[in-house]
């Protein structure tokens, strides 16, 4: 059996080659010649699988080690017969990281703010609960999701008129509530002055060209954008007046990566049929030798231990000089050269942390072990 793969993700042939040859290569470029010999591809989100891609190939599993499946043409693969599976809320420790570590940084007291979660999904739910346990007044909406589910529901204008506002969307186009372009000049208007604006769902879900036009308007608004319309050609112009801008790695925790590789190993087990167990057993193994042991952190409050953790700052550094220095036509392969040689970052949960009780009570519930 031939496993075709994205050849950023970790440990790829560690975690396939039980299951057969494990072939990498590029994942942005790769190729219908690359895949027509192929049984299984694994991809992530730089790669658009559908029929230009698969018409000539003999694949019949397409494992995406991320949260969403809008780079996969879900109803050719149906058609098809052709099993697909993702991994949700596998970086959603990682995201949740991501956007603590920005309010830590921009704004000390944002303990003291109302913050808008739109998108309740696996990464919004988590975020939401994050919030809950640190008692912080928080609305989110979600038209998918029952109020039973998110006891917070909110019009879309009540979390668009919070002090923080954090995106976690999906990218769709079609159906009753598409969130292309959700967020636009209209939206953008109920935004109170000196609100923070978080994306890291899809970049999509802001016109982008809006959102530049309003801050070039002078509006009074600090935003943080890990996520870029028409990614990797980020526009400079927008990058130049963000507060914080990432290359779309608030995911992209070490264990992120891993939960991503090791929920598609799940899920090919099942699709084989092969002794779950077993394979259980390897999966496990493997992920104990990665992760390896806790590292001692000590902290004297919530933001410090947060701000330990993630240096969101530096990510901002090097993205601008990389991008804003790059040649001309290069602005894209120098944003995937970031994503590809991003450094390890670990989440919460990997830090044992030593602090006074009441504030490890919290940092506990973020994830934190206990020294």
């Amino acid at each position: 059996m031939k496993i075709v793969a994205d050849e950023n993700i970790p440990y790829v042939t560690e975690f396939f080659a039980p299951f057969g040859e494990v072939v990498t290569a590029p994942g942005r470029h790769l190729s219908a010649d690359q895949v027509r010999d192929a049984d299984i591809l694994l991809v992530r989100s730089v790669t658009k699988v559908g029929e230009a891609l698969l018409s000539s190939s003999k694949v019949r599993f397409v494992g995406t080690c991320t949260i969403g499946v809008d780079h996969l043409d879900t109803e050719y693969l149906r058609r098809n017969h052709i099993t697909f599976a993702s991994a949700p809320g596998c970086n959603a420790g990682g995201v949740v990281q991501y956007v603590l570590t920005a309010l830590a940084e921009l704004a000390a007291n944002w303990r003291q703010k109302r913050v808008g979660v739109i998108g309740h999904g696996n990464v919004g739910g988590r975020l939401c609960r994050a919030l809950q346990a640190l008692q912080v007044n928080y609305l989110a909406y979600d038209p998918f999701v029952s109020p039973l589910d998110n006891p917070r529901s909110c019009a879309i204008e009540q979390a668009l008129d919070c002090d923080i506002v954090c995106m976690h969307t999906p990218y769709t186009t079609a159906g009753p509530h598409p969130t292309h372009h959700m967020i636009g000049i209209k939206q953008l208007r109920y935004m109170r002055p000196g609100a923070i604006l978080i994306n890291a769902g899809r970049g999509g879900a802001i016109d982008n060209r809006a959102l530049l036009a309003h801050l070039q308007r002078d509006a009074d608004l600090r935003v943080v954008l890990d996520v870029w319309e028409n990614e990797p050609e980020v526009n400079l112009a927008l990058l130049e007046m963000v507060a914080f801008g990432t290359p779309h790695i608030a995911g992209y925790s070490y264990e992120g990566k891993l939960n991503g590789s090791a929920m598609i190993h799940e899920a090919l087990t099942r699709f084989l049929g092969k002794n779950e167990a077993e394979m259980a057993e390897h999966r496990n193994a493997l992920l104990a030798k990665l992760m390896g042991p806790p590292q001692d952190l000590a902290a004297g409050e919530l933001n410090q231990a947060i701000r330990s953790t993630y240096d969101i700052a530096a990510d901002d550094r090097r993205m601008r000089e990389a991008l804003l220095n790059a040649p001309a036509g290069e602005i894209g392969l120098a944003f995937d050269r970031l994503r590809k040689t991003y450094p390890e970052r670990r989440e919460f949960s990997h830090f044992q942390v030593q602090a006074e009780p009441e504030v490890l009570v919290e940092l506990k519930a973020l994830g934190f072990k206990h020294g």
